[in-house]
């Protein structure tokens, strides 16, 4: 059996992602802070394990007894593998330093980083023994590798995300059985976060109208598609412990 724990499942990568794993051979934890019917019902049709955890990641004291639930549901000696996706994630504050609301910069960095951090740290306890597989994926951005005006929120917990795994892939690296960690950019992709994108103004978020062409032109990727990259990644054995890759990569592999 594998077991996969993946986060913001209610829609977008997340929920294409779960939908994708939806099988017999795998038992899926979801989390969000609403539960997605759809794939609960797929799941049951399929009859394939799936549980759904509403919670919100925003909530980072939490998250071990989070995870520690959730492994009591998992059964390592029966494992071959255990992933640990994490998706979950925020573009706001969409606006330029010094016009921010710090609440909602908390809010990010929260989300986006301590969460993600958070939640691989518990995860790396509670798979500490298990000889299987142990891989955590971190949704990243091209938006950690170089700065746009009106994200420096966002660019920043993408980028702290991105130094995050390559850390976890230094410290892991010369471990007997490691926990594999790889960050991993979806390019544009066609979800609600790219019409919060797009709903923005010129003076928050210059590139706005690049965005908005993005959208006519055709060049956003669904959310299934990037889906299957992932799932790709997750077989890929050839990279090192703590890479930071991208679909484009994956998709030349």
């Amino acid at each position: 059996m594998n077991y996969y724990i993946i986060t913001g499942t209610s829609r977008g990568l997340g929920e294409a992602l779960a939908n994708e794993l939806i099988d017999e051979n795998n038992s899926l934890f979801c989390i969000s802070r609403s539960k997605n019917e759809t794939l609960i019902t797929n799941a049951k049709n399929k009859g394939a394990s799936l549980e759904y955890i509403e919670y919100d990641l925003l909530n980072v004291e939490r998250i071990d007894q989070l995870i520690e639930d959730i492994f009591e549901g998992i059964t390592l000696q029966e494992s071959d593998a255990v992933y640990l996706v994490n998706n979950a994630g925020m573009v706001g504050p969409i606006k330029p330093i010094g016009k921010c609301e710090s609440k909602d910069m908390t809010a990010n960095i929260t989300l986006n980083t301590i969460a993600p951090m958070a939640l691989t740290n518990a995860f790396m306890k509670q798979t500490e023994n298990f000889n299987g597989e142990k891989l955590v994926i971190n949704i990243s951005s091209g938006a950690g590798k170089r700065p746009f005006f009106g994200w420096g929120t966002y660019c920043t917990s993408k980028a702290a995300l991105d130094m995050f795994t390559k850390c976890v892939g230094l410290e892991q690296g010369n471990k007997e059985n490691p926990v594999k960690v790889y960050s991993f950019g979806p390019g544009i992709v066609d979800t609600t976060m790219q019409k919060e994108i797009r709903s923005s103004n010129n003076e928050d978020f210059e590139q706005v109208e690049r965005f908005i062409k993005f959208k006519e032109e055709g060049q956003l990727k669904s959310p299934e598609f990037v889906a299957k990259q992932v799932l790709k990644l997750i077989h890929t054995t050839d990279l090192e412990n703590g890479t930071l890759t991208s679909v484009k990569e994956i998709m030349e592999k």
